[in-house]
């Protein structure tokens, strides 16, 4: 097992992100506001699960941070080596079934995710462990923590929780077969308490965000959306996998 994570002594366990401005960062994420983004793609992952797009840390008021990442020292190409060769033995099962890229390039994605998110979340830094710090250690919690936390909230469960199961596949443009975006937000909201953004390419749905704000180092708990909703009504169809 990895050691635990050592943030400084004297920090306070209920600070909640974006609230103080004088708290070290690697007690509570100085880019205190994230989008877990979960997608639905038919062609790819389990039959009844979401995968995951990324965890994307954004400023307190909701900007998106530099595209090239916060960190270049720590821009890694090689995250499939990188977490083959971390203490956690199932992390690539894991990414492989829930994170797999649409491209089928699986390693440029999380290497993507990790280099323009991942380097952005202060309470990873290499300086946060002190003493007990292993090399590339922040990037096994990177990705670990997010794959629990999809597990946590789990949307095709919520979904399913209101009724609102993939339906048969239908060809062309306009699928009739639909939901509409109230209906899944509602579901999300008996879930969780708040609303997801949820986004359509035309009426296929790709992906539902949910919004965070962190207690502490990292205990995620969500928040209302931010952003804007792409769907009117939704075409919520099987996976062929």
């Amino acid at each position: 097992m990895l050691p635990p994570h050592t943030a400084p002594g004297t920090c306070p366990i209920d600070t909640i992100s974006c609230q103080r401005t004088d708290i070290d960062p690697c007690c509570s994420p100085q880019n205190g506001l994230l989008v877990l983004a979960q997608q639905w793609d038919t062609r790819w992952g389990p039959s009844d699960q979401f995968t995951v797009h990324g965890l994307w840390p954004d400023t307190c008021q909701g900007k998106q941070l530099p595209g090239s990442g916060c960190d270049h020292t720590r821009a890694y190409s090689n995250i499939t080596d990188i977490l083959s060769s971390s203490n956690d033995p199932d992390i690539i099962r894991d990414m492989n079934s829930l994170w797999p890229s649409n491209k089928g390039d699986n390693n440029w994605f999380w290497s993507h995710e990790w280099v323009k998110h991942g380097t952005c979340v202060t309470t990873l830094h290499p300086t946060c462990y002190a003493d007990s710090y292993l090399p590339y250690q922040e990037v096994t919690e990177y990705f670990r923590s997010i794959l629990d936390l999809r597990a946590k909230y789990n949307v095709h469960a919520a979904l399913n929780a209101s009724g609102i199961v993939p339906t048969e596949p239908e060809t062309g443009r306009r699928p009739k077969n639909t939901y509409s975006l109230d209906q899944f937000k509602q579901a999300i909201r008996d879930a969780w308490g708040v609303e997801p953004n949820v986004k359509c390419r035309g009426r296929q749905l790709q992906e539902v965000w949910l919004w965070f704000q962190v207690r502490g180092r990292d205990t995620y708990y969500p928040v209302e959306p931010r952003g804007q909703d792409t769907c009117h009504r939704i075409s919520y169809q099987q996976k062929s996998t």
